[in-house]
């Protein structure tokens, strides 16, 4: 089950794969950002930078983690050329992202001040954090100006006495759109992450295809499972940025800015089940400037509300995760939260 977190988070492709075991794999990985840098067209100053973050997360993977992988991949964005390093482990999670992000001195088991340093050094980075899992950190260089798309940060940790959470989300960017999924099995523990392994699948599968017809397709395959709660969002990027959404259940969606958030609506279904009448909720709104896309579980209490944090409403996506779970999360269920800033 944690194996397929890590295929997850890399994809299928095992050809770039880096396996940290050593400081020559660090080498490796150091030595792969430049020659990706290059066919990229990049700066030797931007190649230096990828090397850099490169040589961090490898670093934090060795001191920290279990079973680290490093893939770097050329990306472009319209008409931009740039790099992406993906760093994926099956360590403990960093237990305080808010304090990575900091270069704060943390708790023994989390990642290092590489973090910290990452940000720094790339333009773009997104994390997924699953304590007691494992972590993903996605940072972006571009060999250019490029247009800002939003960063994501997934927070998530098990029941207490678990030791994997039925809570998932997955990610995937095109260049006109991010798309963003939430589930939660119902129950907790490993038959609750089977069901939602099965709805990340079928997302991945369908991915191309609107939220309510990837919801429609998550329904189908989920058939003879015990069923997820879900919802998929797809924030239109560009000059006129706009949210479409479908839901089934009770997964919290909300647009939150200082002082204010809008709360969209669900269905109160379950995805995979046979109840008569089946259906999702399915709605598209327009996205404010400055609007933060929140998304969780029911392990995050119903009142739970940042719209007066103007300070964290600041920080990275990340950081408004770990403190929602910290402020608000039930120890006795499952807990994930997903942000877009």
């Amino acid at each position: 089950m944690e194996a397929l977190l890590i295929d997850g988070w890399l994809g299928a492709d095992e050809s770039d794969r880096i396996v940290v075991l050593d400081d020559a794999s660090v080498s490796a990985a150091r030595q792969r950002a430049r020659e990706v840098a290059g066919t990229q067209g990049m700066t030797p100053i931007a190649a230096e930078r990828l090397a850099t973050i490169a040589s961090e997360l490898a670093y934090n993977q060795l001191r920290h983690a279990r079973r680290g992988q490093i893939a770097v991949r050329p990306i472009t964005r319209s008409a931009s050329l740039g790099v992406e390093i993906i760093a994926v482990d099956e360590g403990d999670g960093i237990t305080n992202p808010s304090a990575a992000l900091e270069g704060v001195t943390r708790d023994s088991g989390s990642l290092g001040s590489g973090i910290a340093a990452t940000r720094r050094h790339a333009h773009e980075v997104d994390f997924d954090v699953r304590l007691g899992e494992g972590t993903c950190v996605r940072a972006r260089v571009w060999a250019g100006e490029v247009a800002r798309r939003r960063e994501v940060g997934i927070f998530g940790r098990p029941c207490r006495g678990e030791h994997v959470s039925g809570d998932h989300a997955v990610v995937f960017r095109t260049d006109a759109r991010l798309l963003l999924a939430v589930c939660d099995g119902l129950g907790h523990g490993p038959a609750a992450r089977l069901a939602s392994n099965a709805a990340v699948s079928a997302f991945v599968e369908r991915r191309d295809g609107s939220p309510a017809a990837i919801l429609e397709e998550c329904h189908s395959s989920l058939r003879g499972t015990r069923g997820v709660v879900m919802a998929v969002a797809a924030v239109r990027e560009g000059h006129s940025p706009a949210l479409d959404l479908a839901s089934v259940g009770n997964i919290t969606i909300e647009l939150v800015q200082p002082r204010a958030a809008r709360r969209f609506g669900a269905t109160s279904f379950v995805v995979g089940s046979q109840q008569p009448g089946w259906r999702q909720h399915i709605e598209s709104s327009p996205v404010e400037d400055g609007e933060v896309l929140v998304m969780f579980t029911d392990g995050i209490a119903s009142r739970a509300s940042i719209a007066e944090e103007l300070l964290l409403l600041r920080e990275h996506p990340i950081a408004i995760a770990h403190q929602l779970t910290a402020r608000f999360g039930r120890e006795d269920d499952d807990v994930l939260v997903l942000v877009a800033r």
